[in-house]
């Protein structure tokens, strides 16, 4: 024997307003139907469930016994629908990503490849930027996350969640000359182009310090790439270019694009994750919050 949850609901409305019509009007429906629904109950339990009469209905005995059997379910049913909204929202919605490496092997590309897979109902919108934009779009409420790098003495508006530590070195092609010199200085690297992130960049901001305070020339920057791709590095492997670059990426490179012993141009970062201060978590957040954290790569090696 089963039972509708509507009609469970309509007898509970009934019970409480002594009343068919009012019982009706409380819930938003017509008498009739109200009416069909206590018939199918009475008729399901095979004892009259009302006495009705000219001053409402009154429940018998009997419906006195099945009205607490009746507002156990209908507590029951409540809280299950509760649960599979939970359960929807969970994977469901819309999640609002900034990064600065859309690299396929990044870790904010697995994690949200693995969202994207257990969760049909995910929308994502993906923006890719600079850390500074990134940062902004975040507080602003334009983005829900971002996963940035974050260099000593750059502060942001924004929440942080530490996720790995990495090292950038400079780094040049496997035989380019000064691949071969055991100990270099700034002044070495002077005849040299550069590859450099823009000049708003916090990497390219520190590195130029770098340069100044040891009175040394800037770099000549002969192109100029706010990411590390995969076409930067093909350069960096064809050219005499000198580039700074992740240790993280450089480990999918070694043998063709090799790091140089400059101790004093390597600067550590640490790839944080944004938020809204005080800000709202959603499930997806949460969720992302949580895969990031569990599929951290392992620490650089210097």
């Amino acid at each position: 024997m089963s039972f509708s949850p509507n009609d469970i609901a309509y007898f509970l409305e009934v019970a409480r307003h002594a009343h068919v019509g009012r019982a009706a009007r409380a819930a938003g429906v017509t008498q009739p139907a109200v009416s069909k629904a206590i018939r199918r109950l009475e008729d399901a339990v095979g004892v009259p469930l009302f006495e009705r009469g000219a001053h409402g209905a009154r429940l018998t005995s009997d419906g006195q016994l099945f009205l607490e059997s009746a507002r156990r379910f209908d507590a029951q049913h409540a809280e299950m629908v509760r649960s599979a909204a939970e359960l929807r929202a969970q994977h469901a919605g819309l999640l609002r990503v900034g990064v600065t490496n859309s690299a396929g092997d990044s870790p904010v590309v697995q994690v949200l490849s693995e969202m994207v897979r257990r969760r049909p109902g995910l929308r994502l919108a993906m923006v890719i930027g600079r850390s500074d934009s990134l940062n902004e779009a975040v507080d602003k409420g334009e983005l829900d996350v971002a996963v940035v790098p974050s260099y000593p003495g750059i502060s942001f508006s924004c929440s942080q969640i530490e996720l790995s530590e990495d090292t950038v070195r400079v780094a040049v092609r496997s035989e380019h000359p000064l691949a071969r010199r055991a100990s270099l200085a700034l002044g070495d690297l002077a005849e040299f182009s550069w590859v450099m992130p823009s000049r708003q960049s916090a990497a390219r901001r520190l590195a130029t310090q770098i340069f100044e305070r040891a009175g040394a020339a800037a770099p000549r920057v002969t192109l100029e790439a706010d990411y590390t791709s995969e076409a930067v590095m093909g350069l960096l492997a064809g050219t005499d270019l000198l580039g700074l670059v992740p240790a993280s990426v450089l480990r999918g490179w070694l043998g063709r694009v090799n790091a140089l012993q400059l101790p004093m141009l390597e600067m550590r970062r640490t790839l944080v994750l944004l938020t809204r201060p005080q800000a709202n978590w959603s499930p997806l957040m949460t969720a992302f919050r949580d895969l990031l954290l569990l599929h951290r790569p392992p620490p650089a090696s210097r």
